[in-house]
């Protein structure tokens, strides 16, 4: 991956504009007739990934150890696994970064991606707490490019972003430091295996840690997971990011980025500091219902579409970081198929929004009214991936909520009903903006409006000027993009199994 992606730099940027008629016929079957050169040599290197992902998943022993296809680095003390959690992750991932690619337009947004594309892998993936550091601040280093880049993106959020996540990394330097004072080394592995001996040496040590050290280590874990993932009250980056961020920055951020909190919380701080994990459980119990009732309220009273899509995500990881520390029996492979889920229908309706930004270049909703009229094909995936979000019934958001009031449940019954209760809550908000959207009066907006800037502001519809001409529908590209993702949602909830 680090090779194909070293090749990436000396492409020339340019378009090969040598195609022939048939070449262009067939170019034409993805919207367009001449392509990057560039652009399709890194989305040949993503679908490599992808292919090489889907081998790994083949060979995966689901019946087997959970840590397989371990590979050890001796001369950078650096470990990799493969376990359910990761692979499920990474197959994701490999499935949104051909997406990202046919999204982006610049040179500089290809390789940005790519670079992505291989911290992603490795956070994803190491079996090293100090690791997993590097390789995670490397990836918010190329996130802020891509939110804080100058023509179109806002620095204000580029900052915000980096201010929040890179505190809460200060925080998890030195932890990993006492750990490494502690256990002589930062790998997962070597850890479980010093502090969960059985042997009396090392029980003497693991029992050290628990009694000296669990609370200060245990709570700045949590400080770092809890910013990443994001809770209330350290949230307030997730919305400002996902409204700067570009289309694909949006559909990155929201499918995978989120889930490395998660990770970070089932892969490191449960099993190293389990005792600690179940004592700040009431308290977690708050925060996540806080903010789930907080992004549901929030959610009803925000104008921009990208800003609805991100408060409702929040409200989501605040369920999948409660199922995590019921520490049930089941409670990893319920968050897990809860991240996947959001995984996919989030960047889904991200992608969506996206592509009526490109049409109309505004994501307020007082702006669109009856775009069924215009956008029949959009009008009908963005109602299926609105289900989808609202946990209807054969989408794979039913089943995972499903499965973590379950394991709220089994610990905690008076939370899972003040869950069910403020569903209904995000439900009134999803449905409202859906209907102001598709439904009502079609004015004929095209890609070239104006906008009256002289009218009132309750009056927004009247501030639009229409034009003869409707609005582009979707091209063959752009419905090929949606379409794997609807493939993606439907599948899994219809057969989650498979």
């Amino acid at each position: 991956m680090i090779l194909l992606t070293s090749f990436a730099f000396f492409i020339p940027n340019g378009v090969d504009n040598k195609y022939t008629h048939k070449e262009k016929t067939i170019n034409g079957l993805i919207g367009e007739g001449y392509y990057s050169i560039t652009k399709t040599y890194c989305l040949f290197v993503t679908m490599v990934v992808l292919l090489w992902t889907l081998y790994l998943w083949s060979i995966y022993d689901a019946i087997g150890h959970s840590l397989q296809m371990v590979v050890i680095i001796e001369r950078l003390h650096i470990s990799f696994g493969v376990d359910s959690m990761s692979l499920s992750l990474t197959l994701l991932t490999s499935a949104l970064f051909p997406i990202c690619i046919m999204v982006m337009r610049t040179f500089k947004g290809y390789i940005t991606f790519l670079l992505l594309e291989i911290v992603i892998y490795g956070a994803l993936n190491v079996l090293d707490l100090l690791g997993f550091y590097i390789l995670f601040e490397a990836s918010l280093i190329l996130l802020f490019l891509l939110i804080g880049r100058s023509v179109y993106g806002n620095i204000e959020a580029a900052y915000k972003i980096v201010l929040y996540t890179m505190g809460g990394s200060l925080i998890l330097l030195p932890i990993i430091f006492v750990l490494y004072a502690q256990g002589g080394s930062t790998s997962l592995i070597y850890l479980l295996c010093n502090f969960g001996s059985q042997h009396a040496d090392a029980y003497q040590s693991a029992y050290y840690l628990l009694s000296e050290r669990q609370m200060i280590l245990g709570w700045g874990l949590f400080i770092v997971f809890a910013v990443k993932i994001p809770l209330m009250p350290v949230h307030l980056w997730l919305p400002e990011a996902h409204v700067a961020a570009p289309t694909a920055g949006s559909v990155l951020l929201a499918g995978v980025l989120l889930k490395l909190g998660g990770l970070g919380f089932i892969r490191f701080m449960i099993p190293i500091l389990p005792s600690f994990t179940a004592s700040i459980f009431p308290l977690v119990c708050c925060m996540c219902l806080a903010s789930f009732l907080y992004s549901t309220l929030s959610t009803i009273r925000q104008i921009d579409l990208k800003k609805i899509v991100a408060y409702s995500s929040i409200g989501h990881m605040a369920m999948i970081t409660l199922t995590i520390f019921t520490m049930s029996e089941y409670s990893a492979y319920n968050a897990t198929f809860m991240m996947i889920a959001h995984g996919l229908v989030s960047p889904c309706l991200f992608l969506l929004v996206g592509l009526l930004y490109d049409r109309f270049h505004t994501k307020l909703i007082f702006y669109f009214t009856g775009l069924a009229a215009h956008l029949p094909i959009f009008s009908i995936m963005f109602l299926l991936c609105t289900l989808a979000n609202l946990s209807f019934p054969l989408f794979p958001n039913f089943l995972a909520e499903f499965l973590c009031l379950t394991s709220l449940f089994s610990v905690h019954s008076l939370y899972a009903y003040v869950f069910c209760i403020c569903q209904v809550l995000g439900t009134v908000a999803s449905f409202w903006a859906f209907n102001r959207i598709i439904h009502g009066v079609a004015f004929g907006l095209t890609s070239n409006y104006k906008i009256n800037q002289n009218a009132s502001a309750c009056d927004a519809t009247r501030r639009v000027i229409v034009n003869n001409q409707y609005t582009t529908p979707l091209n063959r590209l752009e419905f090929a993009m949606v379409l794997t993702l609807m493939i993606g949602i439907i599948w899994l909830g219809v057969k989650p199994m498979a």
